[in-house]
């Protein structure tokens, strides 16, 4: 089964950028993010185990050892041709909430996903806004967000532990 470990942000930046989904969706280039109801996030680590409880729990004994932070996102971005996202500055904060996520869940998972993406160091952090696109969807859907995208800080508040495909959250942790 294949899990990640998701940031998740304050309220006026998950309005924000649920602003931006949601006219991507209401314009019929992609639906798929409100389909699924996948909350705006940036995702640190992805990966196979069958030992989930054995990460919740482990979580939740080192939950402590991380704290919310703040993030800047400076411009929009694309894995062309299948994803539009809003590219955050990688600071301290994100690069250590990769790095001892991935520490963490090493001794219980297939470490790291197939590619490799989102491992520390060959990551890079995004928050999606239209995924699922063709070429002419992904023109679409920067033209639909560029009217509305402005550099903006938000705050992480919480990680949530989740299970893709389907799009399931099993965890959330709250931040200090």
């Amino acid at each position: 089964m294949d899990y990640a470990i998701i940031l998740c942000f304050d309220k006026d930046t998950e309005l924000y950028f649920n602003k931006i989904i949601n006219s991507i969706s209401d314009s019929g280039v992609s639906s798929y993010m409100t389909d699924v109801k996948i909350p705006p996030h940036i995702t640190i680590t992805y990966f196979g185990t069958e030992k989930s409880e054995l990460i919740i729990n482990e979580l939740d004994n080192k939950i402590s050892n991380f704290n919310s932070g703040n993030v800047i996102w400076a411009s929009l971005g694309a894995f062309v041709p299948n994803v539009l996202f809003a590219a955050p500055v990688i600071n301290e904060y994100l690069l250590n909430a990769c790095i001892n996520i991935n520490q963490l869940i090493k001794p219980f998972s297939d470490y790291g996903d197939i590619g490799h993406y989102y491992l520390p160091y060959s990551w890079m952090p995004h928050t999606t806004l239209a995924t699922q696109l063709n070429n002419d969807g992904l023109k679409r859907a920067f033209d639909i967000a560029s009217q509305q995208f402005n550099a903006l800080s938000g705050k992480i508040n919480r990680i949530l532990f989740v299970e893709c495909n389907p799009y399931r959250e099993l965890k959330m942790w709250n931040l200090i």
